[in-house]
């Protein structure tokens, strides 16, 4: 038995241990509990140097649909796979698994000659570092070469440089369904670091020159130009997102309440445009073009009724004989959508076209009534049809061509219908010159048509201020279209008021819709429009455009045999950049209305620059244009030919195929 004092000594030692296992015990529950505080709740420093543990995922939305008048695609997100590369996670471990599953010798890639230059910059250990980099993202490239359409150098050019702390990099932004499916077959259930992301692409339809009209959709999914930038806010899609917290291999351990954002999708839009009217302005312009070798060439067509923008085409041709008078538009080489639309953006003078707008202006102001103009004993127009001096102008003013009209005229009318310069300075010459000014601020020259394309880069045109206006070089000059500079756009609005009983409706790029289902459109053109003149003189005006297709300047060219026309041509001197103007180079436009009695288009075409050995005068180069079009697109929107035959006029009416006419304002 033993004494209590050898006892004494194995109490104190058993005392010990269980104290040190206790501390023991105590210290690896602490330390299970920090792991678990670290697995689950980590701080924000050690968060983001342990792997992702809090997660974002995104659900995609797609960004608005932009449909056409007829309810076609025009524009739309596509969803599409893009191939993207952790390359710290593909270095570490991504590329032990690829070299794992290679049947052949690895050696290609082992044989990397040392560079002493690197070794210098890394060291050593770095140049080894680096040449095991190159090595990895070599065999990848070689791998994926025969996987995706990028070639092998592509690949490398791409691939090459990305460094161990990089964790994103995007490889292809779009891939294509094959790609899509051999990726997924090679990678299987191996984690590489290859990321397939599920996006979008914004996919454009229809003709070319749609693409400046519609604009382009940047990287970061804002609208970069066009329709696209000017109604971002509401095509823009808002992606859904959802915060979650996983483990380092991606295992989802819980979702924190209110984590869950939904999102959205754009809101669509119903254009003014018709695909098939874009399509067929765009193949006639350019034939046009081709055949008269001509710089460029611009053609709206619009409805007068409520101002939608049927169609609006602007085409250049780049001719390497020729030097260039017309503004070159470099970014329409490099993208469409980046191109400068000249029907919104560029001005030029308009030339007899633009007759119409003075002479009606200054009839409503009493020209040739009140305030009348030469006339002989019987009455007629004393019109002086050599060239005439004007005081204080430095050349004289003659009529185009040689004119067979050496008489007397029977009437005003006679001086829009045979296009006569002459005549247009005694129609201006009673007024003064605010009252000549002010005609053309009525038809809304000198301000922007606001249609919804360019914004504030929309030209306003150039009416030249009250101060610096004279009767010798502005009011002359401006009666048949000179020194004032003008947009297509403009001049179909102001054409817009000879339809509507001289009411200029607001141009507009946009339909509207109903606000909720089966709710019927409520259409504001009518409250937008504005009057230029008077019922009376806007039918005077037109009885007179009538006669120039039929008698006048458009009679050989540009009429119709199945529609009847009002309209009006004009051939303008084209200005010189450095100054001043071409003689022998010259802007050709013509523009006309048809139906007459019941018109439902105006179409404006201008060719810029046409070969004049070929042919230059405005009737001859953009008429057959304007009356090819008045066929084929009243035959399309199903209006019946109004013409039995060519001197026979009888009002218009829609097919009965099945198609009912819209309202009178607003369903074209």
């Amino acid at each position: 038995m033993s004494s209590p004092a050898s006892a004494r000594p194995k109490d104190r030692i058993t005392g010990c241990a269980r104290i040190g296992a206790g501390l023991v015990a105590i210290g690896l529950l602490a330390t299970f509990a920090r792991v678990a505080q670290l697995k689950l709740a980590p701080n924000e420093h050690l968060e983001g140097r342990s792997g992702a543990r809090r997660a974002l995922s995104t659900e995609p939305k797609f960004r608005g649909t932009v449909f056409d008048r007829a309810g076609r695609t025009i524009a739309i997100d596509r969803p599409v796979w893009k191939l993207a590369l952790d390359p710290r996670y593909y270095l570490e471990h991504g590329s032990r698994r690829l070299l794992a599953a290679e049947e052949g010798p690895a050696g290609e890639f082992g044989g990397i000659e040392t560079d002493e230059n690197l070794a210098r910059y890394f060291g050593p250990l770095g140049l080894v570092r680096e040449q095991d980099r190159v090595a990895k993202m070599r065999r990848l490239c070689r791998e994926l070469a025969t996987r995706t359409g990028l070639s092998r150098e592509e690949l490398e050019d791409r691939l090459g440089p990305l460094s161990w702390d990089r964790r994103y990099a995007v490889i292809k932004p779009i891939l294509d369904d094959w790609e899509v499916d051999l990726l997924k077959q090679w990678t299987g259930e191996r984690r590489l670091g290859l990321i397939l992301d599920k996006t979008t692409r914004r996919v454009t339809y229809g003709p070319d020159s749609l693409e400046m009209i519609i604009g382009k959709v940047r990287a970061n999914g804002n609208g970069g130009s066009g329709v696209e930038q000017k109604f971002d806010l509401s095509l823009k899609a808002r992606d859904g997102s959802l915060r979650s917290k996983r483990t380092s291999r991606g295992t989802v351990i819980s979702i924190p309440e209110g984590s869950y954002r939904p999102g959205a999708h754009g809101s669509d839009f119903h254009l003014t445009l018709d695909l098939r009217i874009q399509e067929l302005v765009e193949r006639r312009l350019a034939a046009q073009l081709e055949k008269y070798n001509a710089g460029g060439g611009r053609c709206v067509v619009i409805d007068p009724r409520n101002g939608d923008v049927l169609a609006m085409v602007d085409l250049l041709r780049r001719r390497s004989e020729v030097e260039e008078a017309i503004l070159d538009d470099p970014m329409r080489r490099v993208e469409g959508s980046l191109a400068r639309n000249r029907n919104l953006v560029d001005s030029f003078e308009p030339g007899s076209t633009f007759k119409p707008f003075v002479w009606a202006g200054a009839v409503e102001l009493g020209v040739g009534a009140d305030r009348p103009v030469p006339t002989d004993g019987a009455g007629r127009i004393m019109v002086n049809l050599k060239p005439v001096p004007v005081p204080g102008r430095r050349t004289s003013v003659k009529d185009a061509g040689i004119s067979p009209y050496k008489g007397p005229l029977k009437d005003i009318e006679t001086i829009l219908v045979r296009s006569l310069n002459t005549g247009m300075i005694e129609m201006v010459r009673p007024l003064s010159d605010r009252e000549t000014r002010d005609i053309l601020l009525r038809f809304g020259f000198g301000s922007r048509t606001n249609c919804g394309l360019a914004g504030s880069a929309e030209h306003a045109g150039q009416v030249t201020a009250i101060e610096h206006w004279s009767y010798a070089n502005t009011s002359v000059s401006v009666s048949f279209g000179h020194e004032v500079s003008v947009t297509t756009v403009q001049m179909a609005r102001a054409f817009s008021a000879f339809c509507n009983g001289g009411l200029m409706p607001q141009l507009r790029i946009v339909r509207p819709v109903s606000g909720k289902a089966g709710e019927p459109v409520v259409d504001s053109a009518r409250l937008m429009m504005s009057r230029a003149i008077g019922v009376d003189i806007a039918e005077r005006t037109k009885r007179a455009l009538g006669k120039v297709v039929t008698e006048g300047t458009l009679s050989r060219h540009a009429r119709s045999s199945s529609y009847s026309m009002f309209g009006k041509s004009g051939t303008a001197d084209l200005a010189n950049p450095e100054g001043g103007y071409f003689k022998d180079r010259h802007t050709s436009n013509v523009i006309a209305g048809a139906p007459y009695d019941d018109t439902r288009i105006v179409v404006y075409c201008v060719i810029d620059d046409p070969q004049k050995s070929i042919g230059y005068y405005g009737g001859l180069v953009a008429g057959p244009v304007v009356k090819d079009l008045v066929d084929e697109i009243l035959s399309y929107q199903g209006v019946v030919p109004d013409l039995e035959d060519p001197g026979t006029r009888r009002e218009s009416r829609l097919v009965d195929s099945g198609r009912r006419p819209g309202p009178p304002l607003g369903g074209g």
